[in-house]
């Protein structure tokens, strides 16, 4: 399912990760920790929420917990992140938010993320403490330093929040939910909620929808246990004629659903379901 929570593993009891990545590219998805991404050299992109910001080398965008975003990357470029607990900066996260999510001034982010991945790789003690500390001072001077607006409270009334529930009722309801009723769901006029659904997940709601179909699809073809033909595994996973579920099938796998052999393993990673863990970063992503 699109718009996946990720949830990263931690070796120990430290609260921030970094990393440094060439070419990053990876799909929507949301975590409950906080972001910071820096472009140490080329050009991305960052979709946050319903905005999109094209970086060049000295930007920085502030990512919030909850917030759907994806990373586009033109070629050779680089950049550097850190993930951390947002309870470090609940003080500050708690009341305010930062105007925009791309950063206005410069605030030695690259030094500092620096620093803490030296601490991270020397395991020196109290490490765990000094991670902290670093990424809570950074916080501080990025936050004072930036416009602010005071958080109103939307929360769960959200249109992101309804998105994401709206992710689960199209896993529950795969076979049946038409375009119309996902537009009802959101609350939101059908050609409001295409250019909307489009916006924020990088396809469309049809796009989006046979995806989640053909995961089902692909799950019943592999049952040895069932004898259901390909027209009858066509029908119970919501696809119209067999015509259309054998091309959006060799789209998505190259090949037919007769020749699909029984390790075939699909790339789900667009369309698990929000409670799976997973790790949104594509395999032409390279990691320094």
């Amino acid at each position: 399912m699109l718009a996946n929570f990720e949830k990263r593993n931690y070796e120990g009891r430290e609260r921030v990760w970094t990393g440094r990545y060439r070419n990053l590219h990876n799909l929507p998805h949301w975590h409950l920790e906080s972001e910071l991404i820096y472009i140490e050299q080329g050009t991305i992109t960052v979709s946050n929420n319903h905005q999109k910001y094209r970086l060049v080398s000295g930007d920085a965008v502030f990512l919030g917990s909850g917030e759907v975003h994806y990373i586009k990357s033109e070629e050779d470029s680089v950049v550097e992140m850190a993930l951390f607990d947002s309870a470090i900066i609940q003080d500050l996260l708690g009341r305010y938010q930062l105007r925009q999510a791309k950063l206005a001034h410069p605030y030695d982010i690259s030094e500092c993320l620096e620093g803490i991945r030296r601490e991270l790789e020397e395991r020196r003690p109290f490490f765990e403490l000094q991670c902290c500390e670093s990424i809570a001072s950074l916080m501080i001077r990025i936050f004072r330093g930036e416009v602010l607006t005071e958080k109103t409270g939307a929360g769960e009334g959200s249109s992101i929040s309804h998105y994401k529930r709206l992710l689960d009722e199209i896993e529950n309801k795969y076979s049946y939910i038409t375009f119309s009723d996902a537009a009802a769901f959101m609350g939101l006029s059908e050609p409001y909620f295409s250019k909307f659904f489009r916006k924020i997940s990088g396809m469309t709601f049809s796009q989006y929808l046979n995806s989640v179909k053909l995961k089902h699809a692909v799950e019943l073809l592999q049952d040895q246990k069932s004898d259901l033909s390909i027209t009858e595994i066509s029908a119970r996973c919501g696809f119209d004629t067999i015509r259309h579920f054998n091309r959006v099938f060799k789209n998505m796998t190259g090949m037919s659903p007769r020749q699909l052999p029984l390790n075939y393993v699909l790339d789900d990673r667009p369309i698990r379901t929000i409670q799976d863990a997973f790790n949104p970063t594509l395999q032409n992503s390279e990691l320094l």
